[in-house]
């Protein structure tokens, strides 16, 4: 396959790793600095070290991109804008940005500098990528689930490029919109702090709360591999192949790195794929977009490194057990011996293939599996390779050496040349003359340098004398020029003024009131509309017969679009909508792909809790694309609250009730019960009405699924009654009621609350107790900031 058809994107936890990555032949490198990046916990870049990386790897040919796909609060946004510029003159290729407002205000300073859109953006179709290429973004990075007829449509129809995840770790959820981490500890994945949720153990009951099934790791995903389908994805479009790890040893860059170069080279053999097997893995899927689906997705039986299977304990024996290896197993190695009761690890002291007694006081069961976890041998070749020079470039060299003369050289390298003299004279020997082939071979020690040498000609008189310090001094200086050119910096100085982080705006006049979400037909008949400012009311709810009722009752409703879907299923979405304006005078858009699609539609617009607005910037991005309200995310706390309500509390809502949806994705739990092979049946199953799952402290989590995508629901139900007047003060103009029950009494409450300071809501908050055990602030108090 023509290299210049793809690129090999590697990721960089750290320097060792970036050199890994480019050793082992990637084609770019993305990796984070101190600040604003999705893998807080991961060593990273300082300054410093960005602008050594960028020339090693310029020096390469290998690209640099910089994470900054977090989400930014008012306060941070200057602070993030000086940290591109620094990227900017440093030579940085390009930024990954998941925080809309940040983006836009980036390329609108940064005219000329690669922005692309981060997974944490969460698009995942044709509409979305051509929403951020309409806003200058250069690159697109696809959600993980991206169905392949819609790469091929992107590819079609934009000229965006496109950037796809190819091997790694995956998230069970939608990128960008799990917020479970920040809802169970206040540690958001929005903030590059996620606790990983998704790895821990839950058991699934009915609505009953009865048990289903005992605890599984239903929500861990195994590992990405697509090594033997990588070539399709390529000729779809996706030009830059992504490898997940940043968090990974540089061993592991290497070799996964290693093994998709070979892969697209068509290379690869069954040693690369043990290879890849046994450096990291959860167990490998092709991914949801190839067909996995349940427990070909799942890694349900544990959710880390398993390394290869090698064997099985045999049999109990005096002092110790049988154990049979089908591999061979080295000392060094590290085995686990693994079984759902109990497992144990430790570093092989043997040589050994076959059976072999081990001698252990440990009890075993037998028939436990055993696992190499780690290969000395893999290790050790990797580590050689590792120590290796590989060269990037070719070098041709032309010196002159005449008598009486200043030597020089000139260097060419890819229509480059530079050209050194000594200021030394080149004399007639007196013993020992210099001959063309000692000057050839010194001029071509190029060592650790990162060029090879293509050809060398000298032209020089017989019988001549200089001292080779003086060939060594001309061989360095001339490299030394030849890099500085190719890790030069040309790029135009980009001024920052103040007047860019204006957001400074007079608030319009305001009636403050509630907005309710209902989810069927009996809570919009159970409504005292007069007491509300809107409905909201999900499509993927929306029946025949609350269409019939909102007619017959001269009603009109806000229509909530899904977080996640297809182009057709947008299409088709935006066509219900186009034929029901009698009775829809309002939407939520939940994805940027929305965005586009709807943006020439007469018909009032609101940024729901899926766009994730976490600022000020943000917010005037969506007026200006004639947004009619914003909902802000649910991970803001009170003092950001207060900072965007200042000059923008007319058109801010804020989620001030009920359950808060924290994860949403394309994966079933019930279908690791079920062992469901696809989703076909979903629709017929019991599972469809919903069910909970449960974590190791009891708490229980509802989910619910529609259409061929599960929700899962924060335990406890937010209440911010007690700070509708604080809210109210700051500015606050609408207020979110998610309502599943007392649908009258809730708003009621709610609609007292804004009107007066004294209401009583110590029964609204019993109530809901009772039924869920607990409510709570979500994150009005703590905020996801520092943590």
């Amino acid at each position: 396959m023509n290299e210049n058809s793809y690129e090999i994107l590697a990721p960089a936890g750290d320097f060792e790793s970036l050199k890994a990555g480019i050793t082992a032949g990637c084609n770019a490198v993305y990796l984070g600095g101190k600040n604003f990046g999705a893998r807080a916990k991961a060593k990273n870049f300082s300054d410093e070290d960005l602008k050594r990386a960028v020339d090693f790897a310029h020096l390469r040919k290998v690209k640099i991109y910089v994470t900054m796909n977090i989400l930014l609060e008012d306060s941070e946004v200057k602070e993030a804008i000086d940290f591109t510029n620094y990227l900017y003159e440093i030579g940085v290729d390009g930024i990954i940005v998941q925080d809309l407002g940040f983006g836009i205000l980036a390329k609108s300073i940064f005219k000329n500098f690669d922005i692309h859109a981060s997974t944490q953006m969460a698009i995942n179709n044709f509409y979305g990528a051509k929403a951020v290429e309409n806003l200058g973004f250069n690159r697109v990075v696809l959600a993980r689930e991206t169905e392949l007829d819609e790469i091929n449509k992107i590819k079609e129809n934009t000229n965006i490029e496109i950037e796809g995840f190819v091997h790694g770790a995956l998230c069970v959820c939608f990128s960008g919109e799990c917020l479970m981490s920040s809802m169970i500890g206040g540690r958001s994945g929005n903030r590059g702090e996620c606790a990983q949720p998704c790895r821990k153990e839950y058991g699934i009951l009915n609505l009953k709360k009865d048990l289903i099934s005992e605890e599984k790791y239903i929500l861990s995903p195994k590992d990405l591999n697509t090594l033997l389908t990588v070539d399709d994805y390529v000729k779809r479009g996706v030009y830059s192949l992504k490898i997940e790890g940043r968090m990974k040893k540089p061993q592991y860059v290497y070799q996964i790195v290693s093994s998709y170069k070979k892969a697209l080279e068509e290379n690869l053999n069954k040693v690369d794929l043990e290879n890849t097997e046994q450096i990291f893995n959860r167990g490998f899927t092709k991914g949801l977009f190839n067909g996995d689906f349940g427990r070909a997705f799942i890694s349900y039986d544990r959710p880390d490194n398993r390394g290869i299977l090698v064997g099985e304990v045999l049999k109990k024996v005096k002092d110790g057990y049988i154990l049979n290896f089908t591999y061979p197993i080295e000392g060094g190695d590290g085995l686990e011996i693994f079984s759902k009761e109990k497992s144990f690890g430790f570093n092989s002291n043997f040589n050994t293939e076959g059976k072999y007694i081990f001698k252990t006081n440990k009890n075993l069961a037998v028939g436990s599996r055993i696992y190499k976890t780690y290969s000395k041998e893999l290790s050790d070749n990797i580590e050689r390779d590792l120590n290796s020079e590989p060269k990037y470039r070719t070098i041709d060299i032309k010196g002159n050496f005449k008598l009486g003369e200043k030597p020089n050289i000139r260097v060419s390298s890819e229509d480059i040349e530079v050209e050194v003299f000594s200021n030394a004279i080149v004399e007639e020997a007196k013993k020992a003359p210099l001959t063309e082939e000692k000057i050839k071979e010194n001029l071509s020690k190029l060592g650790d340098s990162v060029y090879k040498l293509n050809s060398i000609e000298i032209n020089s008189d017989d019988n001549i004398f200089l001292p080779i310090s003086i060939l060594n001094s001309l061989r360095r200086e001339a490299i030394e020029k030849l890099n500085n050119i190719f890790i030069s910096v040309d790029r135009e100085t980009i001024t920052i003024n103040d007047s860019d982080f204006n957001i400074n705006r007079e608030p319009g006049e305001k009636e403050v009131g509630i907005r309710v979400e209902i989810y069927n037909l009996s809570s919009l008949k159970e409504l005292e509309t007069s007491k509300v400012k809107g409905i909201y009311i999900p499509i993927k709810v929306f029946t025949a017969e609350i269409t019939d009722y909102l007619r017959a009752n001269d009603l009109k409703v806000s229509v909530v679009l899904r977080k996640f879907q297809n182009s057709t299923e947008l299409e088709e979405d935006f066509n219900f909508i186009n034929n029901h304006l009698d009775i829809i005078d309002e939407i939520l858009i939940n994805n940027i792909g929305q965005v586009e699609k709807f943006k020439n539609l007469k018909i009032r617009k609101v940024a729901d809790i899926g766009l994730n607005i976490f600022n000020s910037f943000s917010v005037k991005f969506l007026l200006e694309q004639n947004f009619n309200r914003i909902i802000l995310s649910p991970e803001v706390n009170s003092s950001q609250i207060r900072t965007i309500a200042k000059n923008y509390g007319d058109v801010i809502e804020v989620l001030a009730h009920g359950l808060v949806p924290v994860m949403t994705m394309k994966h079933c739990p019930a279908s690791i019960v079920k062992n469901c092979s696809s989703d076909v049946d979903c629709r017929n199953c019991n599972f469809e009405k919903g069910f909970y799952i449960r974590d190791k402290r009891n708490v229980d989590f509802l989910v619910e699924r529609y259409n061929g995508v599960s929700e899962i629901f924060n335990p406890y139900p937010i209440v911010l009654i007690d700070k509708l007047q604080k809210l109210k003060n700051y500015g606050v103009s609408s207020f979110k009621l998610n309502l599943r029950e007392d649908i009258n009494f809730t708003s009621s409450l709610y609609k007292e609350a804004i009107e007066r300071k004294d209401v009583d809501s110590s029964q609204l908050k019993e109530m809901l107790i009772k039924k869920y055990e607990n409510i709570t602030y979500g994150h009005y108090n703590r905020g996801i900031l520092n943590g």
